[in-house]
């Protein structure tokens, strides 16, 4: 119970040490209650690997290419005749000398096809989590009914004995 009331002046340190001088300590309790101490313990769950992967594939390019030659065509004639370095061409058959031609030279060139970001978010939240936590509380069982409150008197009050 409280010793000390409102209407009541505190106890002076005389006083006090008077009521600890009568009283006979029969034990101490420690009274004891549970806490939630929360650890944060990291985990990984889950993993990924970043690669590039090249893929190769078959493709036909139509390509338009040129050429150029000179037909030389020998007809009857009477009296002259035609040779190609130094040999004689025949008539009535068709000679090709090629003039140009062109070839595909291929090279090839990158472009860009897609451009990717990757990047990590941490996001932050709360988590509630209901536990129960127990606290030891002081009973006193009184099957007589002997309990009352004790009132202390006032120090400054004359002793009632006197």
């Amino acid at each position: 119970m409280d010793d000390h009331r409102p209407d009541q002046a505190p106890l002076t340190d005389a006083a006090l040490r008077e009521r600890e001088e009568r009283r006979e300590l029969i034990e101490r309790l420690r009274l004891y209650e549970e806490r939630a101490l929360v650890e944060v313990v990291p985990e990984t769950v889950g993993a990924v690997t970043i690669r590039r992967v090249v893929t190769e594939r078959q493709e036909n390019v139509p390509i338009t290419l040129r050429r150029e030659h000179l037909e030389i065509t020998v007809r009857e004639h009477t009296g002259g005749q035609a040779t190609l370095n130094g040999e004689e061409l025949e008539v009535g058959r068709v000679y090709e000398v090629p003039l140009y031609e062109e070839r595909a030279l291929i090279e090839k060139q990158v472009y860009p096809l897609n451009d990717v970001t990757i990047a990590k978010e941490a996001r932050v939240y709360t988590q509630t989590q209901e536990i129960t936590l127990r606290r030891e509380e002081l009973a006193v069982e009184d099957p007589q009914g002997l309990v009352r409150e004790r009132t202390m008197p006032n120090p400054l009050d004359p002793d009632p004995t006197l």
